[in-house]
């Protein structure tokens, strides 16, 4: 799903690139979308892959190219006889080196699927080093020649990383290198007995003060863990403040980078809350939230945010569109309170103003429950705004689809930035 911000009209190119490197540009995305396609200010446009006409079966990366700045989100799921719904936020750059906080490999009986995209333009080498919460257990992925833009997909429950065992059972954190190109990377991690999937993606550097706009204990049935990632040497207290008035600390150091904490049993109140974490002495720090409704088997999860904006993106959000439905979760990273003003492309005449939040508080925007959107389904892009001048946001989105969790099982709800 792509979404204009820019301001004016953009002109999309969606190019999408197989294993092997082949570049192609349909002219027919399905649906009535044509490629290229333009987009008002504020619209989005969601590309279902498999009725694009002419693309054959088969795993690819995409590039999105624009006249003007767009945002976009990918949806990935698995419709066989147990559900896997992934979704995460699309890359406007990448790095030689970039860091995943949070992968496992039979880990209470999760496995990450870690796809690298090579986003520059020549060959790359890829090397995968992932590293165990112990500190010592280490494993490697690799991929030599990597084609210009093409991307390369390992899942772990089939792959054994090199320096794993069997019996390995392994929560940790993941390096990705490339010799000669900047690479992205994202995590589709998931249980194969639940269909449970929590997907993030990857990050280049960290910050010492990270948010995260969305955390449960037993709310409505979902249950948050956070992982933090420490990036760089040296011992370093973690302090997370929760915008309920709670609060915990990690202790990380060289030997020990990660901490994880299950909210239930960190979080003494019941309910939903946003967190800010910070680290003393200063150290960049990486983090992942991911939240679980075991009774459903749903799963979902996010990155947290370095730092918010006076506008924020939101490019799939939904009301009873095919059964789906969102929520918006928006936390004030700015040192004022302020409101924020609620817009949903195609209805910006019903645009409204959220109570004020204080600096650090957060709101829970319910997509389902907005009385002027279409009862009989809807689907489209969100624009946040910050109301105080100098006012900075950071949201996150959860799609779920309650309707169609009944006719199979598995997960059917899936987060992003």
């Amino acid at each position: 799903t792509v979404q204009n911000v820019s301001g004016g009209n953009a002109e999309v190119t969606i190019t999408f690139i197989a294993e092997d490197g082949t570049q192609s540009s349909p002219a027919d995305l399905g649906a009535g979308v044509t490629n290229p396609f333009t987009l008002v200010d504020g619209a989005s446009q969601q590309v279902y892959v498999p009725n694009v006409v002419g693309l054959g079966s088969g795993r690819y990366a995409v590039m999105i190219s624009s006249n003007a700045q767009v945002v976009a989100q990918a949806g990935v799921a698995g419709t066989g006889t147990t559900r896997f719904s992934g979704s995460y936020i699309g890359f406007s750059g990448g790095d030689l080196t970039t860091y995943i906080p949070s992968v496992a490999y039979n880990g209470y009986g999760w496995y990450s699927m870690i796809t690298v995209q090579n986003v520059g333009s020549g060959e790359t080498d890829v090397e995968v080093t992932l590293t165990c919460l112990d500190g010592v257990t280490v494993g490697t992925l690799s991929k030599s020649d990597l084609p210009a833009y093409a991307s390369v997909t390992w899942a772990l429950k089939d792959v054994m990383p090199a320096g794993f065992t069997a019996s390995t059972e392994c929560e940790g954190s993941a390096t990705v290198t490339s010799t000669a190109e900047d690479v992205v990377a994202v995590n589709n991690q998931n249980r194969p007995d639940t269909g449970a999937t929590n997907t993030f993606e990857s990050a280049a550097a960290g910050s010492d003060t990270l948010y995260v706009p969305q955390l449960s204990n037993n709310y409505y049935g979902w249950n948050s863990a956070l992982t933090i990632l420490k990036r760089g040497s040296g011992n370093t207290t973690v302090t997370i403040d929760y915008d309920d008035g709670e609060s915990d600390t990690c202790n990380l150091t060289d030997a020990s980078p990660t901490c994880k904490l299950f909210m239930p049993n960190y979080h003494t109140a019941e309910g939903r809350f946003a967190a800010t974490i910070t680290s003393s002495p200063s150290v960049e720090l990486l983090a992942v939230a991911g939240s679980t409704k075991p009774a459903d088997g749903w799963s979902g999860g996010t990155s947290a945010a370095f730092a918010g904006s006076g506008e924020v993106a939101i490019p799939n959000v939904s009301k009873a569109y095919y059964g789906w439905k969102s929520a918006i979760n928006c936390q004030n990273v700015g040192g004022t309170a302020t409101a924020l003003n609620v817009s949903y492309s195609g209805y910006e005449a019903q645009a409204y103003n959220t109570a004020s939040l204080a600096s650090g508080d957060s709101v829970q925007i319910q997509v389902f429950n907005e009385t002027f959107l279409p009862s009989t389904g809807w689907q489209g892009g969100a624009t946040i705004n910050a109301v105080a001048a100098g006012g900075e946001v950071v949201c996150t989105v959860g799609n779920s689809n309650p309707d169609k969790a009944l006719q199979l099982q598995g997960d059917w709800t899936s987060q992003y930035n």
